[in-house]
């Protein structure tokens, strides 16, 4: 079912924009009709009406596929009752492949399914002993017919392209990113036996967009915390960046806040980009786009905005799945908006707080428990030390334990379950590709001999808990949060 995650997605967020569009009877009549006569302006607008203008393909793909239907039970009305396997599916490709070479049948074909002209559909199955694949012929022809009335009546939105420096391409639908960063050095490719990959993100989020709208004059970076179809927010913070003249002359937009450049007789002009007011908040203005973001036109990606993600217009946000969509619009308020792209934020260090907990106790040979050892003095015959280790992240990359002593000494802990079959275990470990790992949810006891290990010398010892989480933290990741625990022993001969 773990692979059905975008099909199940998919079908939701048809579901939410047909349910929204169906709740307003009067766009959803103007859509369709718009769909009927090809109208991409009317039919954009009816969509806008019911607030899915970015679902114009997923509403026309379901126009489409519903008159399909209608038309080829018309054309088709008797059932097919073959089966379609390898045998039947040859058949067919032999039987059509010589007519639809032919550019003059294939123009026929397309209007009798257009204009729906069972008669003349009649006809050109009899005369080309074609009755038996009646079915299949005119779903091929109509799915190819929709897939060039979607692309004209849904011209290409908005799209945000890179969220914290990755391509949308390497975040999948749970919101996880995975390196390699574009530009690369931000983010290393994945390596899950060491803990990277998978990332949720927090700090300060670069997103990066391509407008996708020639006449754009605004543009606003909305989130949503509901879900893909639920209410979206407009991300309100200003934005700064830096020109380079003379060497690149931007549209003519005063710059602001001039200081002398970084040398070659040049001045650098920061430039801070301010946000529309209320009632309509949230929107900037392409031409305050300094060069460094990707120029003042409405071409190319460009880095749309930082946003800083701990807090959502000022308001603490929690950590979780969210929603961005870029929203663009022209001088005369036509607006376009992309798809949803999901992520996942997390913006908390490892649990619990304060930090990780790591409790040292003696188990004497008898199997009574000493009390807890706090700086305790240990020597070889007294028994074994039980090793009580909290520490734990929803995006656990890495957890430690070990022990350190003078000259850079360090050993890695390895305990046992203190129940048979006493297998030993390395207590350090990384979530090594499975994402539900979260290191050590509970208290979780281990039996440490160091006697047994001829790295421990007689020495005073930290005993060091260790967890890191797999956040890419304000566009890179440099072992995400981390926090540590820690308690001190002396171990003697």
């Amino acid at each position: 079912m773990e692979n059905d995650q975008e099909i199940i997605q998919g079908i939701q967020q048809m579901t939410e924009s047909l349910e929204k569009l169906a709740k307003n009877p009067e766009a959803f009549n103007d859509a369709h009709n718009a769909f009927i006569e090809k109208d991409t302006a009317k039919f954009g607008a009816a969509l806008g009406k019911a607030g899915i203008a970015e679902h114009c393909h997923i509403i026309c793909r379901f126009f489409c596929r519903k008159h399909c239907g209608g038309r080829c039970f018309k054309f088709c009305p008797k059932p097919n009752r073959e089966e379609v396997d390898v045998k039947e599916i040859l058949a067919f490709t032999n039987a059509i492949t010589p007519l639809l070479k032919d550019r003059e049948i294939v123009k026929q074909l397309l209007e009798i399914n257009e204009t729906e002209n069972v008669e003349g559909w009649n006809e050109f199955l009899k005369k080309n002993r074609l009755e038996i694949f009646c079915h299949q012929l005119c779903i091929l022809l109509c799915a190819w017919r929709c897939k060039r009335k979607c692309t004209d009546l849904c011209p290409a939105n908005p799209l945000i392209t890179n969220v914290g420096y990755i391509p949308i391409s390497q975040i999948n639908a749970a919101g996880y990113g995975t390196g390699a960063s574009v530009p690369t050095g931000f983010t290393g490719l994945p390596n899950p036996a060491a803990g990277y990959g998978d990332h949720p993100f927090g700090g300060g989020i670069i997103i990066k967009g391509i407008f996708n709208m020639p006449a754009a004059v605004e543009y606003l970076v909305e989130v949503s915390s509901t879900g893909p179809g639920g209410a979206y927010t407009p991300i309100i913070e200003s934005q700064s960046g830096s020109d380079y003249f003379p060497y690149q002359i931007p549209l003519p937009v005063p710059p602001d806040n001039p200081f002398p450049g970084p040398g070659w007789n040049g001045i650098v002009y920061a430039r801070t980009r301010t946000q529309s007011p209320l009632p309509d908040e949230g929107w900037f203005k392409i031409n305050q786009f300094c060069d460094s973001d990707g120029g003042r036109l409405t071409i190319g990606e460009k880095q749309l905005m930082q946003w800083s993600s701990s807090n959502l217009n000022g308001v603490p946000a929690a950590d979780g799945v969210y929603y961005l969509r870029l929203r663009v619009r022209d001088a005369a308020m036509n607006t376009r908006v992309s798809s949803p792209q999901v992520l996942l934020l997390d913006n908390t260090g490892p649990f619990p707080l304060p930090r990780p907990t790591i409790s040292l106790q003696l188990q004497k040979p008898d199997g009574t428990l000493a009390p807890p050892l706090k700086c305790g003095k240990l020597r070889k015959g007294d028994g074994l030390i039980l090793v009580t280790i909290h520490a734990f992240d929803p995006n656990m990359s890495s957890v430690s334990v070990t022990a350190r002593g003078n000259s850079n000494l360090s050993v890695a802990v390895v305990g046992t379950i203190p129940v048979p079959p006493f297998t030993p275990i390395a207590l350090s470990k990384t979530y090594n590709g499975n994402i539900a790992d979260q290191g050590y949810p509970v208290p979780t006891q281990f039996l440490w001999d160091p006697w047994s290990d001829p790295r421990i010398i007689p020495c005073c010892y930290l005993i060091y808990v260790e967890i890191n989480d797999r956040t890419i933290i304000n566009n890179a990741y440099n072992g995400g949060h981390s926090n540590a625990g820690w308690e001190a022993i002396e171990i003697g001969i």
